[in-house]
């Protein structure tokens, strides 16, 4: 009996001794933390970077600028020249003459009144100018002798339904860019060019009738800006055409030389001031 109870106290020893080293042999599990859910109760979307590298782009070489924009010079000239001017109107202004608008440069008369003979001149006409004073006399007793010798200068023109705009660059003391209006009635009109680049609008987009043109930049301001100069002349009838000219001062006027022309105009001085070209 004794070794009976020895036994089964023994089993129940190394019973315990198994289920005790069991926990032992299995820890209690990590606490889990939970994902934590969005307000609506789903679970948040992370968002997807792409990792693949871009194809290569291909880089165009580049090349040599080429302008788009017309130079100054190409803008003013054109290869085929309005025909010369023909008309040769009197110097004796008509009651119904275009009158010289307030703003108009003229030059005061030095000398001689008009139609008095000034005899001999202590400047003479040069080149062409000459040989237009020396053939007509008349030329001669309305513009007076020669104030100083003639120089070149920068010019261009422009023809219109009823007349010519000449624009020089460079002209009387001190010099200053004047704009002549030449009306078919040969009256005329000489005016500072006060364009300024850049300040004042280039044009206005009118719409012209079919096969005219609006004036631009210093033209289009005096045709735009002067009382009576749009009704006198018109609408544009060509571009504005650059022209190597030359020009002298007179004791009544001036000469005036356009090279792309051919022809010479002589401007005399009154209200209004008349014009001729030869």
């Amino acid at each position: 009996m004794i070794k009976r109870a020895s036994w089964r106290t023994a089993s129940m020893v190394v019973l315990a001794l198994i289920v005790s080293g069991c926990g032992a042999l299995n820890p209690a599990p990590a606490t889990v933390t939970p994902i934590p859910a969005s307000p609506t109760g789903a679970l948040p979307v992370v968002p997807i970077v792409a990792t693949e590298t871009p194809a290569a782009t291909s880089v165009i070489q580049p090349t040599d600028a080429v302008s788009i924009l017309p130079t100054a010079a190409e803008r003013t000239q054109t290869s085929t020249p309005p025909p010369p001017i023909t008309m040769t109107p009197s110097f004796t202004p008509s009651p119904t003459d275009t009158p010289v608008t307030p703003n108009a440069i003229l030059y005061a008369p030095v000398g001689a009144a008009p139609g008095e003979s000034t005899g001999t001149c202590a400047t003479p006409p040069d080149g062409s100018f000459a040989t237009v004073y020396s053939n007509d006399p008349q030329i001669q007793t309305a513009v007076g002798c020669p104030l100083s010798a003639s120089s070149p200068v920068s010019s261009a023109y422009q023809t219109y339904q009823n007349g010519l705009m000449i624009w020089v660059q460079s002209l009387g003391s001190p010099p200053q860019p004047v704009i002549y209006v030449l009306f078919n009635n040969g009256t005329y009109q000489r005016l500072s060019d006060t364009f300024v680049d850049g300040v004042d609008p280039s044009s206005t987009g009118q719409t012209p009738p079919e096969g005219f043109s609006e004036p631009v930049r210093g033209f289009g301001k005096v045709w735009r800006d002067t009382p009576g100069v749009r009704e006198g002349i018109g609408w544009a009838s060509s571009g504005e055409i650059a022209s190597a000219a030359q020009v002298q001062l007179f004791e009544r006027g001036e000469m005036l030389a356009l090279t792309q022309l051919g022809q010479t105009f002589v401007f005399v001085t009154g209200a209004p001031g008349t014009w001729t070209v030869r």
